[in-house]
Order: C-alpha cells, then sequence, then structure tokens
C-alpha cells in the first residue's frame, strides 16, 4: 500500500525502528554534524588556530614617494632614466666670424669648382665647343654645388671647408641641420644652374652676387652671426668647433 503514489520506505531490521540513523523526529531541529566533524566546521577568520593560517584583513601602508635627490639613475642632462638627453652644451660655442665663414666658402668652392672645371673642358674638348654641351655641364656644376653643401651640412654638420677651419653648422634645436633647412640655407647656390641659359644667366649672376653681398651684411650686423639664409633656414648657426 503507497501514501499519496509514493513507496513507502525500506525499514532497516538493524535500527531501531527500522529506520536508518534510528526513527525519524518530526518537529525537531536537525543533528548538528559540525560537533562531530569539526575540521569541517565554520573557518574563523583573523583567530588562527592550530597553525592555520589567519584570514584577516591584510594592512595595507601608504607607500612613501619620496623625490630622488639628485641624478639618481645615470641619465645625464635631464634624459629618461637610462637614457642620456641632449647635451644642453652642445651647439653652444662662439658664433663663427664673417672671414672663417667666407675662407670655408671659397675652399669648398675650390673644391666643387676644380673638378667640375676640368670634366667641363674635357666634355667641351670632346664635342667641338658644342653650346649645348656648354650648358648642359653648366646645369651638371649647379647641381653637384648645391647637393655638395646640403649633403655635408645635413649628414656631417659642416663642408670640407668648413672643417678645415673649424667651423661647424648647427640646426636650430641643436644637432645637424635636417636635408630641408640644409637645402633652403644653401638655396642661393642653385642659382647656378641657370647660369647657362642665355640672358637669363646675366641675371642669375647678379642675383648670386647680391645674395653673398646681403649674407655678408646681414652676418656682420646680427649679434649671434647668423646671415639671412640662416634666418631662412630656421634659424641655424655657425659655430667654432
Amino acid at each position: 500500500m503507497t501514501t499519496g503514489g509514493y513507496p513507502p520506505p525500506q525499514q532497516d531490521p538493524r535500527t531501531p525502528g527500522g529506520y536508518p540513523g534510528g526513527a525519524p523526529s518530526y518537529g525537531t531541529n536537525p543533528p548538528d554534524y559540525t560537533q562531530q566533524f569539526p575540521q569541517y566546521g565554520t573557518p574563523q577568520y583573523g583567530a588562527p588556530e592550530n597553525g592555520a593560517p589567519q584570514y584577516g584583513a591584510p594592512q595595507y601602508g601608504a607607500p612613501q614617494y619620496g623625490a630622488p635627490q639628485g641624478n639618481q639613475y645615470g641619465a645625464p642632462f635631464g634624459g629618461p632614466p637610462g637614457f642620456p638627453g641632449p647635451d644642453p652644451n652642445f651647439g653652444a660655442g662662439t658664433p663663427g666670424q664673417l672671414l672663417p665663414r667666407l675662407g670655408a666658402r671659397l675652399i669648398d668652392g675650390l673644391i666643387v669648382g676644380i673638378p667640375m672645371g676640368i670634366l667641363t673642358g674635357i666634355m667641351l674638348l670632346a664635342s667641338g665647343g658644342s653650346g649645348f654641351v656648354e650648358f648642359f655641364m653648366t646645369v651638371v656644376s649647379g647641381v653637384v654645388a648645391f647637393g655638395y653643401w646640403t649633403y655635408m651640412e645635413s649628414t656631417q654638420g659642416a663642408t670640407i671647408g668648413k672643417k678645415i677651419l673649424g667651423l661647424s653648422v648647427v640646426a636650430p634645436g641643436g644637432g645637424n641641420p635636417t636635408l630641408e633647412q640644409a637645402a633652403k640655407r644653401n638655396a642661393f647656390v642653385a642659382l647656378q644652374i641657370f647660369s647657362g641659359i642665355p640672358l637669363l644667366g646675366l641675371l642669375t649672376t647678379l642675383l648670386s652676387l647680391a645674395a653673398y653681398v646681403g649674407i655678408a651684411v646681414t652676418i656682420e650686423q646680427d649679434a649671434d652671426k647668423q646671415g639671412f639664409h640662416d634666418k631662412f633656414a630656421g634659424g641655424t648657426r655657425v659655430r667654432k668647433s
């Protein structure tokens, strides 16, 4: 016979009342099994027993971030830790005077002009004095001269003539000028490219002469010895090495 559609529980003949664990008691509190198995009892946080770890709230002290005294990271000149910053004395030497700079320009003119003059003479002899060859070599000479000054100043910080006389060109922020700055600084040299064109050649020659005179005058009048070509390039400077 079943009650409510469920089979009655099976009786255990080894226990009183026939039920496992004794006769069930209805309406009473269930037995406290934690008393029989204390190791599974409720953990006590913050009160260690028998070497058990304490789970108290950790104490997090506020770190002390003191300002470092002096340069503790080995970074000279105020650079980031481990990386040297720019040398504040770079380019801070004596400004290059007019006469040494003019001497360097003459030396460089010979360095470029002599080989190109020899090459032009050879080409004219080989062509029988062709006017086109003469014009072509004039253009080539102008390109080589402009490229020489631009390349040397942007990569070496000085042309050969400047190195001989102990001069160097410094960018506005220090270091070598960029390619653009060096090109602007020597733009007047590129006028030589047009000197072989009839009628226009005379005009470019006069413009080149005016540029050299203007540079000399502005160098002498400026306290930092900057010519107008230096200011046109963004503020380049010539320094005595």
